[in-house]
This record gives structure tokens, C-alpha cells and sequence, in this order.
């Protein structure tokens, strides 16, 4: 028997969920948040609590904290960590922010939806006491390029494997890992923009800023929730290798 209750109307998030956070007592059973897991992701009723440990599969997609009416899913927060890298004077505190950003924040300020705002964004994360507010448009040229590249190369190489998915969005990625593992080889090689940035921040930038890397605080400002999976993955530490100081992860 599952320890969570009203699965015909609720998406079970476990606790210690890293991009989610649920709080019960203010969920009313409406079951957006069911409908969005299970139909609109296609995550929630294709696997089996009862045979996974009673361990609920999320992809961090943040879907059903988008659609929940009652406040009762969000995006788990990290303000507190980043205010307590930006009040430590050692720290060298760097926001890169993603393009949607701009287009989205000036909504929650009473602006009219779509609004561009990113001199205002910029100014405010300075002023919040950012050292160094970079684009992650920067990330995406090098996505754009590498993604290419690979592609061309497998267009060119007759044993490669067509075609060729983007590996872009975390939570795809993780999708396909648990549910279509047999279209790994499909996927791109190449990093998301924010992790495929992140690392030239503590690499590049740095070097060329005259920064010390392992003071580097890292912070990407941007919409999607999978993101703070993907930060997490083992193998997002291509400045600790460059460093060799294994305990440093890029972002």
C-alpha cells in the first residue's frame, strides 16, 4: 500500500524532491497536477509506485507547479544559498541569466506580459550585490555550434545514428533516460547552454578576469525547474576537472 494518498487526484512528490516541493495542507484535490504529470508529460500512471519501492519518478519538469491554482506545488527554493554566497566577502558571486527571463520577470511587477526588461533584471541582480551578470545566449551559441557539428558528422559518417534529438531540456533528457533508454544513442552529446556555460565561467572567464575559480559562486537565473537536477548530474563538473579540485561543481 502506498504512503501516498488520493493518487486518482494528486502527483505523489517525494520528499527531498530537488526541484519540488509540496505542501499538502493546502491542496484541494482538483487533479491539475495529476492531469499534467500523467497526460500532458506522460510520466504519472506509466510506471507502478507499487513495483518502485513506492518511490514516486519525477523528470522535474515543474508542470505541476505551474498548473496548481492553490499554491500547494513549488519550485524548491535556493534564495538563502545564494544570499549567503552574496553576503560572504570571499565569494565571487556570478548570475547568468536565461533568455525567457527577461520577457517574463516584468509580469510579476504589474508590467504587461511579454515586457523586455533585461536592463532592469541586469541592474537589479548588480544591486542585489551580483559581481558579474552574464548571458546565457552566450551558452547557446556554443550549444547551436556543437549540436551542429555533431550532427554533421553524423550525417557524414554512414554508421551513426539518425536522427538526431536534442539534449537541450534536462527534463527530456531524463524522460527519455527512464522511459526510452532505447533512444539514448539519438540524443545529442552536447550539454544544455546552462551547463555547457557554467563551466566556461570558471575556466575562461576566471582566467581571463584574473578570478580565483574555486571563489566562484555560480548562479543560473533561469525558468525551467529540471535545471536544478541537472546541476546536480554526477558528470557537471568539467571545471573541477580543469582545476583538478574534485569537490567544485559548475554551477
Amino acid at each position: 500500500m502506498s504512503k501516498y494518498e488520493f493518487l486518482d487526484r494528486r502527483v505523489p512528490i517525494e520528499d527531498g524532491n530537488i526541484a519540488l516541493v509540496q505542501d499538502l495542507s493546502k491542496c484541494k484535490n482538483c487533479s491539475l497536477c495529476r492531469k499534467a504529470c500523467a497526460v500532458d508529460m506522460g510520466v504519472f500512471d506509466y510506471y507502478d509506485l507499487t513495483t518502485n519501492g513506492d518511490h514516486p519518478i519525477c523528470i522535474h519538469c515543474g508542470q505541476c507547479a505551474s498548473i496548481c491554482p492553490f499554491d500547494s506545488i513549488n519550485e524548491r527554493s535556493e534564495i538563502d544559498e545564494v544570499k549567503a554566497a552574496i553576503a560572504d566577502p570571499n565569494k565571487i558571486v556570478v548570475f547568468q541569466t536565461a533568455p525567457a527571463v527577461r520577457v517574463g520577470l516584468g509580469e510579476e511587477f504589474g508590467l504587461d506580459a511579454g515586457t523586455f526588461v533585461e536592463g532592469k533584471m541586469v541592474a537589479a541582480l548588480r544591486k542585489l550585490g551580483g559581481d558579474y551578470i552574464l548571458d546565457t545566449n552566450f551558452g547557446a551559441d556554443m550549444t547551436i555550434m556543437e549540436e551542429a557539428s555533431e550532427l554533421l558528422e553524423r550525417v557524414i559518417n554512414s554508421d551513426a545514428v539518425l536522427p538526431q534529438f536534442t539534449s537541450c531540456c534536462p527534463a527530456w533528457v531524463k524522460f527519455a533516460e527512464t522511459f526510452y533508454p532505447e533512444f539514448l544513442p539519438n540524443l545529442s552529446t552536447a550539454k544544455s547552454p546552462i551547463a555547457m556555460q557554467a563551466p566556461t565561467q570558471k575556466t575562461y572567464f576566471a582566467e581571463k578576469m584574473g578570478l580565483d575559480a574555486k571563489q566562484i559562486v555560480a548562479v543560473a537565473v533561469t525558468p525551467c525547474t529540471a535545471k536544478k537536477f541537472e546541476i546536480r548530474r554526477e558528470e557537471m563538473n568539467s571545471s573541477a576537472e580543469y582545476w583538478d579540485v574534485p569537490e567544485m561543481r559548475d554551477t
